[in-house]
């Protein structure tokens, strides 16, 4: 809200002018932030990429289950080729929900993943095909940036 004071000046029946305040109001600028900030915590574009996994009972303002949910396909090549698109497809839904965490945020499921999987056959292997696919899209990314 912006206001402005402008004095001016009232004759009286004397000869000194007399100055007397006057409010000037004018509307503030529509606000945005609020429309981009519920964009951002309903994460519209985050939650249709191919590897996240919603909740069964999904609310606009849940996050996902996960968002690294992926199946391989066996073949390590196809698995890299498809990591890398699921990197392009979340760099677009990151700027479409004006999310900067949203990278983060599969990094960690990604890491979580591996623990499981590590877990499950009892050794210490590194992340899953799509994933490695995945990591060196957005190192080719950030390097082209650089």
């Amino acid at each position: 809200m912006a206001l402005k004071l402008q004095t001016s000046s009232v004759q009286s029946n004397s000869e000194t002018p007399t100055p007397r305040l006057r409010l000037a109001y004018s509307a503030p600028e529509p606000n945005t932030s609020v429309i981009e900030e519920l964009r951002r915590l309903t994460m519209s574009a985050t939650k249709t990429l191919p590897f996240v996994k919603l909740r069964a009972n999904d609310q606009p303002w849940l996050h996902p289950e996960s968002y690294w949910h992926v199946k391989s396909t066996g073949k390590r090549t196809t698995d890299i080729a498809l990591g890398r698109s699921y990197a392009r497809k979340a760099l677009v839904a990151m700027k479409a929900d004006c999310n900067t965490r949203l990278i983060a945020l599969i990094l960690e499921d990604i890491f979580h993943d591996t623990r499981t999987r590590a877990g499950k056959k009892g050794g210490g292997r590194g992340p899953c095909a799509i994933a490695v696919g995945f990591l060196d899209e957005i190192s080719h990314t950030v390097a082209a940036k650089l």
